[in-house]
């Protein structure tokens, strides 16, 4: 019962917190942490509270980050490969932060060479079109062989250290990788207790006192060159923290993690794919889907997402990438995502609307544990709230395809009748067992799901939605008494619109 009520509140502070992160992007949210801590550190530049002066502190942020836009912008032209301005910022803020402010013409040619060697690594150190190193730390490695100054990692004092923990738990609240730095965390400082055997006093310190939670939340946790898959997050987060840890092997910070990423390249590599767009078809009221071309050998689940980047000149606050659950089945020739087109469409969503057959999209980060179970006796509850219906109908064509036979019902709620999606493909799911309730009339409650699903405690629920929806959902089947290893949620905070 107290596991229940832990369980509970845990799912509103959640709530809470992806009540704020859904107004931003990852990389936007990331881009304005980051601005932040660099304002924070002006200000302990101001009362010598961190060891450099507000004015170079600035001065040396503002000059990375028009070297990192630059170098972006004309890589990606000349290389004709779609950019994410947001992530070249993050990069020349992250380099701010970490290496020494350039306080004269020398200084200002070292942090310029970490700016363009990061920014260059993105392009030039490639596989598959996805780069392998971390920017940031692939930067200041390569400049500090150069010039033999390698990285202060300044931004590890007091003073910074609550701004980083309390921006830090947002972001890795967005990008679901708590798990990750938790685990590097853990191994850091269980070594510390066996190697050096020091009081709780000294652990505070290194924890407040150093860079080891900015590396654990912003470095570690980079999308593109950690692991997707959360089965790996063990092994990666084990592999840098004792590479990090151990003291004989004298690594730098970025050593390590430069290492991890070999690791990453190694076994859980994250492709990127290049594809090609095909058609656009109106599923209803609002509602689309983008259909591209599937690359020979690319595999997948039912359930999985992408994250989707466009080659866009112009982006609003919501940048040019988005996590999107594919609604194609593994079954189909084909890859297809749906999304809804409020009135005051995103910047992302009206370039998708100037699409022509032949337009080009990366896919990449292949990822997702919104599956379905492989023991098909297993009975299932699907619960959808408006376009949170596209893992479904992924599932539902490859139970059709595959002739799987599943004891499942699903809840559809929409706006109204015009916005529901896809109805024929669930009739047909009919004779395999799939029973489909609509609902428009009203919000889906626990008396609804007692009288769709009357035998609701002996299923695997599986919610998919706006986070409204599945917060809500959630917390109305932990009442119901439905264990907290019986729910999967499939939502992304900022989605966007």
């Amino acid at each position: 019962m107290m596991l229940q009520s832990l369980n509970i509140i845990a799912q509103k502070a959640g709530a809470r917190l992806d009540k704020v992160n859904d107004r931003f992007t990852s990389y936007r949210l990331a881009l304005y942490f980051l601005l932040v801590l660099i304002g924070w550190a002006a200000i302990g530049g101001i009362f010598n509270k961190v060891p450099y002066s507000w004015y170079w502190i600035l001065v040396s942020a503002g000059w990375l980050l028009a070297v990192c836009w630059l170098a972006n912008k004309l890589l990606s032209k000349f290389l004709d490969i779609p950019a994410n301005k947001e992530s070249s910022l993050i990069t020349a803020l992250i380099l701010a932060l970490i290496m020494a402010p350039g306080q004269n013409g020398r200084g200002l040619v070292i942090t310029a060479v970490a700016g363009l060697a990061a920014i260059a690594s993105k392009y030039v150190i490639t596989w598959r079109k996805s780069h392998i190193f971390n920017p940031a730390a692939a930067g200041a490695f390569i400049a500090g062989q150069f010039f033999n100054q390698f990285p202060s990692w300044w931004v590890g004092t007091k003073f910074m250290t609550p701004v980083v923990v309390i921006g830090g738990v947002f972001v890795l609240r967005k990008m679901k990788r708590f798990t990750l730095a938790l685990v590097f965390l853990a191994v850091y400082l269980l070594y510390l207790i066996f190697t050096a055997n020091p009081d709780g006093h000294f652990l505070w310190l290194v924890l407040i006192s150093t860079q080891v939670l900015f590396f654990a939340i912003i470095m570690l946790t980079e999308p593109l060159t950690s692991p997707a898959a959360a089965k790996f997050y063990l092994p990666y987060g084990l592999l840098v923290a004792l590479l990090y840890s151990i003291t004989r092997l004298g690594l730098s910070p970025e050593e390590a993690l430069l290492i991890g990423n070999i690791f990453t390249f190694a076994l859980a590599a994250n492709r990127r794919y290049e594809l090609n767009f095909i058609r656009r078809v109106k599923e209803a009221d609002g509602i689309f889907s983008y259909v591209f071309s599937r690359p020979a050998k690319f595999q997948y689940q039912a359930g999985q997402y992408l994250e989707w980047t466009l080659a866009a000149s112009r982006s609003d606050s919501r940048g040019n990438r988005r996590y999107l659950t594919l609604s194609s089945s593994p079954s189909e020739k084909e890859l297809m995502f749906t999304v809804k087109h409020p009135p005051q469409a995103s910047a992302f969503k009206r370039k998708l609307d100037e699409f022509k057959p032949g337009s080009k999209i990366l896919a990449s980060r292949l990822a997702g544990s919104f599956r379905l179970p492989a023991d098909n006796s297993q009975k299932l509850a699907f619960l959808a709230g408006g376009v949170g219906i596209t893992p479904f109908r992924s599932m539902a064509r490859q139970m059709i395809d595959a002739s799987d036979k599943r004891d499942a019902v699903l809840l559809y709620s929409a706006a109204s009748d015009a916005e529901i999606s896809f109805q024929q493909l669930f009739k047909s799911a009919e004779e395999l067992g799939l029973r489909t309730g609509y609902i428009t009339d009203r919000h889906i409650d626990d008396a609804v799901i007692r009288r769709d699903i009357p035998d609701y405690d002996d299923r695997f629920f599986y919610l998919s939605g706006p986070y409204g929806f599945v917060n809500a959902m959630e917390s109305l089947l932990l009442k119901m008494g439905v264990i907290y290893e019986h729910i999967a949620t499939d939502y992304f905070p900022g989605y966007g619109e």
